[in-house]
Parts: structure tokens; sequence; C-alpha cells
């Protein structure tokens, strides 16, 4: 990561998140000592009800701002506990507990302090195997780092980026055009099927109805 000023210290709790229909969640616990990363247990929702969750609300607490310059990445990731010879019924312990690595959601800023973001966890195929897993207690779990606004730019996370998303798409279509060239028509030229655009256009939409942010994900 590159060298940025830290942020000044911060009130106890800052962020809110909601699954609509559910209550709002405050209780954000920091991860380390930095003051700048924070984590929270999705508790009470399990099992397939976890998969049905379509959406995230994101959000800055009310009379909160963040530093100036700065803003909030959420991520999230599984935690699977098994059922028997756990020595802790926290769905934290590192005894027994597996974790994936943190996926990105999304990003909130002081220009933009909330804003609802697809999940993805009904077609997340690692989700699926862990929850139809007989052995294993699931748990979500959701981590934030507050970092600065370039940073956040440079993933392409905050939605009202036009120009990285304009950007983003065409190197989409471009790596998907570049599959398929043979390397035959020199001088930087490529050779592609006369259907190349509308083959991608399916493969796109296809991926965007499970993803509406996949390619913002990708960092090719």
């Amino acid at each position: 990561m590159m060298d940025q000023e830290l942020p000044p210290q911060q009130p106890s709790q800052v962020l809110g998140v909601l699954i609509p229909g559910g209550v709002v969640r405050t209780d954000f616990v920091p991860s380390d000592a930095s003051g700048m990363k924070f984590s929270l247990a999705l508790s009470g929702i399990s099992g397939k009800d976890i998969a049905s969750v379509s959406e995230l609300i994101f959000f800055l607490l009310p009379g909160v701002s963040l530093p100036p310059e700065f803003g909030a990445l959420l991520y999230w990731q599984i935690i699977s506990t098994p059922d028997q010879n756990s020595m802790s019924s926290t769905p934290f312990s590192d005894q027994g507990a597996t974790k994936t690595e943190f996926e990105l959601v999304g990003a909130i800023t002081n220009q933009r302090p909330s804003d609802s973001f697809r999940t993805g966890w009904a077609t997340n195929e690692t989700l699926a195997s862990s929850i139809n897993s007989v052995s294993s207690t699931i748990t979500i779990n959701l981590g934030v780092s507050i970092e600065h606004i370039s940073n956040i730019q440079n993933i392409g996370a905050v939605k009202d980026d036009t120009t990285n998303v304009a950007k983003k798409i065409a190197m989409n279509l471009f790596n998907f055009m570049q599959s398929f060239d043979t390397g035959g028509g020199g001088g930087g030229n490529m050779i592609v099927p006369m259907n190349v655009f509308e083959r991608w256009l399916s493969r796109f939409e296809a991926k965007q109805r499970q993803d509406p942010n996949f390619f913002m994900k990708d960092q090719s």
C-alpha cells in the first residue's frame, strides 16, 4: 500500500450497515491498532437466509464525517466454524474456524455518505458450498478499511467515478477481443470474429446480472 497520512482519531461509532428488512448495525469493532480497520459479524442471519440478501446499505452515521480526503471501503468474507469439536462458540475463534479472503463490496465518502450495494451472495459458489455444508456454521464478516480517496478511486469503488467506469468497461472489452486475436494482423492490428462485440456484450450482461460491479474489481 502506498504511504499516506493517517487520519485523525475518529469517534467510536462512525459507520452503519443495514440489510433491507433488518435492523441497523453500528457495532463495528477495531480490527487492529491503526484505527483504520473495523469488522462486524452479521449475527442473526445464517444458512440459506444469507444467500437471500441481495444488497447492503452502507452509510456514515448522521452528524459524522470521515477525515478530509478519506473514504471507507466495505468488504465481506465467509467464516466457517465447525459445529462439533470447536473450542469456542464465537464465530471468530481461530480454533477450527476457516476464513475466505475479503471481497470488495463498495465504498462511501463524505461526498457520497451512503449507498446501496449488491452482494452477489446468491450466485457466489464458495458461499453456496459453505452453506450446504452440514458440519459448519457460516457467518458473514464485514470488514471496513478507511483509506485515502486516491486509493479508493484507483480500484473503482466509488459509483459516481464516471471516467474510471468507462475505462474499466473499455478494458474489459479490449481484453475480451484480445483473447480471440491470432496475431496475424500485424502492425498492432487485431483479427477477431465479426460477431465479437455481440459475444462480449452477451457475456458482459450475464456477468453483470450476477454482480453489477464485477468489471470494477478486475485489476487487469
